[in-house]
């Protein structure tokens, strides 16, 4: 088996799509679901194709960051109403986006080639602090502000996709704010950027990253960033931030639809709003399922503590 980071001919070892590490965090969350295959999983998602001394020495770094970023920030839900500021490293960031990016498109057999010998350096060199101007990171923070709780859908704290689709206009045409009738848009517009090669979106309960991966010669990642932080609901990461405060990047709709991002003046989420005022102001049975659905989860930990 040739190890898929240094290229040496070698036996193979486990490798998790996902850190274990973060894995760890969340017990309750003991199956894999594979949306591509629709299949489920009593198991972890791994691919063997990573030798010993790249899986347990050179790479396991990244996986120490993650695990401390997510335990630190993102392992609590919060309220619609934070906005919260977290310390990061921007290039360690992105070494653990591309690195989990990396190991799905192995495991789903697609083609790769993106990761070329300049990227897979950049992953197992420790030393190399120097993020790569290719590459973009967005961050947001995952809140359910609708009032269906999070377990009704299926425990889904850790989740991830390729190419998630990001509109460029409103999915709703116009709101009749006297009957409260909704028209949707007939005309929703996926948005194309110049130069993009591949993008993921991956959730790790709390906390909701966009990875943005360019052509490595594009003049236009200048002009897409700025798109991409003025119409969208996330932070744009940056090297010189060592701090950054992220606004939540989910609605109603997106929140249980995975995979979808909307523009900031989405009507979506006036609608969130307009849904939460006819509540009275707040979700009382939601709150109530949740309250006795955390108890349970705590059940589920130990049973299937890791």
């Amino acid at each position: 088996m040739k190890c898929a980071y240094c290229g040496k001919e070698t036996k193979g070892t486990k490798e998790h799509i996902i850190s274990s590490a973060i894995l760890d965090l969340f017990p309750e969350c003991y199956l894999t679901y594979d949306g591509l295959r629709k299949k489920v999983y009593k198991s972890d998602p791994m691919i063997k194709d990573v030798c010993a001394k790249c899986n347990n020495e050179r790479i396991s770094y990244i996986d120490s960051y993650a695990k401390k970023i997510i335990s630190q920030y993102f392992t609590q839900k919060y309220p619609d109403q934070d906005t919260v500021e977290i310390e990061y490293n921007y290039t360690m960031i992105q070494k653990m986006l591309l690195k989990y990016a990396f190991n799905d498109m192995r495991s789903h057999k697609d083609d790769y080639s993106y990761f070329d010998e300049e990227i897979l350096h950049f992953l197992m060199g420790e030393k190399d602090n120097v993020p790569k101007k290719y590459i973009t990171v967005l961050c947001g923070l995952a809140v359910n502000v609708s009032p269906v709780p999070d377990a009704l859908l299926g425990n889904l704290k850790l989740q991830w996709c390729k190419d998630p689709i990001i509109y460029s206009n409103s999915v709703i045409r116009n709101i009749d704010y006297e009957t409260g009738e909704i028209f949707l848009n007939d005309d929703v517009k996926k948005l194309c950027f110049d130069d993009l090669k591949l993008s993921y979106l991956f959730r790790f309960n709390s906390a909701q990253f966009l990875l943005m991966c360019w052509d490595k010669c594009s003049t236009k990642i200048r002009k897409n960033n700025i798109i991409l932080s003025f119409q969208y609901p996330y932070y744009l990461m940056k090297l010189e931030d060592k701090k950054a405060k992220l606004p939540v990047c989910t609605n109603g709709f997106n929140y249980h639809s995975f995979g979808f991002i909307n523009a900031k003046w989405d009507l979506l989420f006036e609608v969130d709003l307009m849904r939460l005022a006819a509540y009275g102001g707040e979700y009382k049975l939601k709150e109530i399922y949740e309250k006795e659905w955390e108890k349970e989860e705590e059940k589920i930990k130990k049973k299937y503590s890791r």
